[in-house]
């Protein structure tokens, strides 16, 4: 008898994976983890049910959310991810060598743990010396930092459970102080394809918190509806003629789905996703 996983995107839609086999079952703290080795994509970690990332496909979110800001700061030294346990952004992050410290702030230990352990490819950057770990509340520690990072990434999973407090208006207003002049921020924001109602909840908390947001757009298969969103953000302006095509094309050859092309299609929004946004994202 074939064994498959189901994850449930709503009432009316359901994603199946045939499974190979299930390497680890866990309980943390905050949440239920979970890692498959599937037919189709390899490994997959689940938290709470939901896919967070399978080995065939991961590179797509972690390009697209490091990446982008990283090369649109004039010039990144600090670098702070909230979230993110499994290490894929901070691999990413690593390929640029301007950037001295990158700090991860992850709430489960569990995560890091086990990524460290069943995903080697993905977490391989956790024990860089240019890394600090922290095990604890990512809002916390953003409540703490003053004028001191250049870019935050909020690597978070969906808006509930221990990810919720991740997207209120609160949360980013906090993000904004702790940014220095210049500075972006970039969280993910769910599928273009979810009900305006998700999409401008998310939109209106950013933007509560900086001036200026503008959400972009990549391919991720194993993710709900196949397509996916982060935002970016700064109460600076935002303008894709500063972003740094020359630090770009000396990573870009290690790179598996951004290209210089797909830096600026990913912005240009189709009209079904522009047109479920009550705020008009500027750039």
């Amino acid at each position: 008898m074939d064994l498959w996983f189901t994850e449930e995107d709503s009432n009316a839609i359901r994603y199946g994976y045939k499974i190979k086999d299930v390497l680890f079952e866990g309980q943390s703290e905050f949440q239920k983890i979970v890692v498959l080795e599937t037919e189709a994509y390899g490994k997959m970690l689940l938290i709470d049910g939901c896919v967070m990332l399978t080995e065939q496909d991961e590179f797509v979110y972690h390009e697209m959310i490091s990446h982008i800001p990283a090369c649109l700061h004039k010039d990144p030294k600090r670098v702070v991810v909230i979230g993110g346990g499994d290490g894929g952004t901070v691999r990413e992050l690593l390929k640029h060598p301007g950037i001295e410290e990158i700090v991860l702030c992850e709430i489960d230990a569990m995560v890091v743990d086990e990524c460290k352990k069943f995903f080697p490819g993905v977490a391989c950057g956790l024990d860089d010396p240019r890394v600090k770990v922290k095990i604890g509340d990512g809002i916390a520690y953003m409540a703490e930092q003053t004028n001191s990072v250049d870019i935050a990434i909020i690597d978070s999973t969906d808006p509930i459970g221990p990810g919720e407090g991740l997207f209120t208006k609160a949360f980013y207003s906090s993000v904004a102080k702790a940014l220095r002049p210049g500075g972006l921020m970039v969280a993910q924001s769910e599928s273009p394809w979810y009900p305006p109602a998700i999409l401008n909840r998310i939109h209106h908390n950013i933007g509560g918190g900086f001036e200026n947001i503008m959400p972009y757009m990549g391919a991720v298969p194993t993710y709900p509806r196949g397509l996916w969103s982060w935002t970016l953000a700064s109460n600076d302006k935002l303008n894709l003629k500063n972003f740094d095509e020359t630090r770009f094309s000396e990573i870009s050859q290690n790179l598996k789905y951004l290209t210089l092309g797909g830096v600026h299609g990913a912005f240009s929004l189709p009209p079904f996703y522009a047109a479920k946004l009550e705020k008009k994202p500027n750039l």
